[in-house]
């Protein structure tokens, strides 16, 4: 049986093309390989239980908690599962960390060969994730707690807005979780995952004999062969996750120096004081007591008030946050201003069908086109896109690098496709520029918190970076894909924020009239709370543009040079 399940997981491998992959935080798409590698690592578990009785609480805990992770795709499917960014840093969480733990149980005893020889996959087959994919799925989830105000406990019951999208989060989890921000050095958000999963530990301590005992006497009901929808209901050993303990000793070891470094010395001095008190010879918390007490007496002596990590946020971050949130919004008066209105822009195509379009804001021109793109070439852009999507990176075409100011993953398409001819077309109707000098499409899918941080789509040396095409004058962003919470394109100066409408798009001006960049057009994506986001972007750029949009020969870009 297992060379089948081996065999049918490589055939899946082939058919699905080269999924081999890494930076799975980064985008959604290319998850669903995840699951069938997890569900791989399964049935190899199952085989291998009944050669293991002594490993087998940890083990049926496993068994337990995929039967419930299962059953939700089962009731959805892969995509709507992994629209709910607790799932996919849960998933990553279990082959990164919770599953390379039962490798090493495993390895540890010679009678385990039968589940280490089925579990493995072929190494050209798949990249698993790794130590870094956990560490960005666990600063995508912090981005979206804290931009979005979310209650930290409602959060890892898996509600969002008083609605429930997942199955909750364990200890275990809130643990790793914490510690991964504590080792990405984001320490006050890793100091409130740890304190969580403090607080949950707490609330549901037991020891292992009971835990122990309890599988033991309900072994039949820890097999995903059974009904899922009444998986473990009346037990609490599912709240440790697949290790079914973490203890209070080992959250309170990452917890003080989380503290300690993210400027709370006072706390952190506190917490390792409960640490040795519980364990006097723990020799982290020995190591930390003197440098925890020192920093403590400094304080006291200079009355040092503001944290030395904490850093003002800039004006166009506050407004982004602002806007993200739906705290801001453009003025009355703004607003008065901006018309929606059915256009045709002269050409006979649109007489009969013309364009919906809404204004945004008159000056610098944003605007949005509704019903512009159709299903069947959306789908054929993001199906293309899969096949050869990576990591964004920012800045020009000659100088791009992967930054962490931007989480998502993209791919290029040109126009020598039927489909991609007829877009071209359209573009150029729609914004009456020559698609002579534009770029092609990039298509962009957000992941777990998936965002991209303020920044302008003009280069401010376009003389290095576009010296044959000119600047980027206007952006063209379709939206291919609704997304149900977050995710929407923020412009922080003007206090616009647009929500992702699929087959909708959104189109401003990057430059003055006289071609000198446009400040006031810094935009931001906002981190994506539920869904999968893809966009299209398509940049038009200023040589050829001449005769359909005449520049304006005196400098007009002082009005935006200073943004506020």
């Amino acid at each position: 049986m297992s060379r089948r399940r081996i065999l049918s997981l490589i055939f899946y491998f082939i058919s699905v093309g080269n999924i081999k992959c890494n930076d799975y935080y980064t985008s959604i798409s290319g998850l669903e390989t995840l699951l069938m590698v997890e569900n791989h690592y399964h049935w190899a578990l199952i085989e291998h239980i009944d050669e293991v009785e002594r490993l087998k609480s940890g083990l049926y805990s496993l068994i337990d908690e995929l039967a419930m992770e299962y059953n939700k795709v089962n009731n959805n499917s892969m995509e709507l599962y992994y629209e709910y960014p607790v799932n996919v840093f849960k998933t990553i969480n279990r082959i990164a960390a919770d599953w390379q733990e039962a490798l090493k149980l495993t390895q540890q005893i010679e009678s385990l060969k039968v589940y280490n020889e089925t579990s493995k996959i072929p190494e050209d087959a798949v990249t698993l994730p790794t130590d870094d994919d956990l560490r960005g799925a666990a600063r995508g989830l912090s981005r979206l707690q804290q931009i979005y105000k979310l209650d930290i406990t409602n959060f890892t019951r898996g509600y969002i807005k008083d609605r429930n999208y997942s199955s909750e989060m364990s200890a275990y989890n809130c643990y790793i979780l914490g510690k991964s921000l504590y080792e990405s050095k984001e320490y006050l958000a890793a100091s409130e995952w740890l304190l969580e999963a403090l607080n949950m530990t707490e609330v549901i301590e037991k020891s292992f004999s009971q835990i122990e005992n309890e599988v033991s006497s309900n072994r039949d009901k820890y097999y995903i062969t059974h009904d899922a929808n009444n998986v473990n209901e009346n037990s609490e050993a599912l709240n440790y996750g697949i290790f079914p303990y973490v203890s209070i000793v080992e959250i309170i070891e990452v917890l003080g120096p989380a503290l300690f470094y993210g400027g709370k010395p006072e706390l952190a001095f506190a917490v390792n004081e409960r640490l040795l008190y519980m364990e006097p010879e723990n020799e982290r918390g020995q190591k930390n007591q003197e440098l925890f007490e020192a920093k403590v007496k400094l304080n006291r002596r200079t009355r040092f008030i503001k944290s030395e990590n904490e850093k003002e946020k800039s004006q166009d971050q506050q407004l982004y946050e602002e806007l993200c949130n739906g705290e801001l919004e453009q003025t009355t008066q703004v607003r008065s201003k901006l018309y929606c209105r059915y256009c045709n822009n002269n050409l006979p195509y649109y007489l009969l069908g013309p364009l919906k379009l809404e204004e945004l804001n008159i000056d610098p021109f944003v605007a949005v086109y509704y019903d512009v793109i159709y299903d069947r070439e959306v789908k054929e852009i993001i199906e293309t896109s899969k096949t050869q999507i990576g990591k964004s990176a920012i800045g020009s075409n000659n100088n791009t690098k992967a930054n962490e100011v931007r989480i998502s993953k993209r791919s290029r398409l040109g126009y020598d496709t039927p489909v991609m001819a007829n877009i071209s077309k359209r573009l150029a109707d729609i914004t009456g520029l020559t698609m002579d000098m534009t770029e092609n499409m990039t298509v962009t899918n957000y992941g777990i918190g998936g965002y991209y941080g303020t920044h302008n789509d003009f280069s401010e040396s376009p003389e290095d970076d576009y010296a044959q095409s000119g600047n980027r004058i206007l952006t063209a962003m379709f939206y291919l894909s609704d997304v149900d919470l977050g995710g929407a394109t923020a412009f922080p100066q003007l206090r616009l924020a647009v929500p992702p409408i699929k087959h909708s798009l959104l189109v401003w001006y990057n430059l003055h009239r006289s071609l000198e960049p446009d400040y006031r057009t810094s935009h931001a994506g906002c981190p994506v709370l539920k869904g999968s986001k893809w966009i299209g972007n398509v940049w038009f750029h200023s040589v050829g543009q001449e005769l359909v949009r005449p520049c304006d020969v005196k400098p007009d870009g002082v009005v935006s040079k200073h943004g506020y």
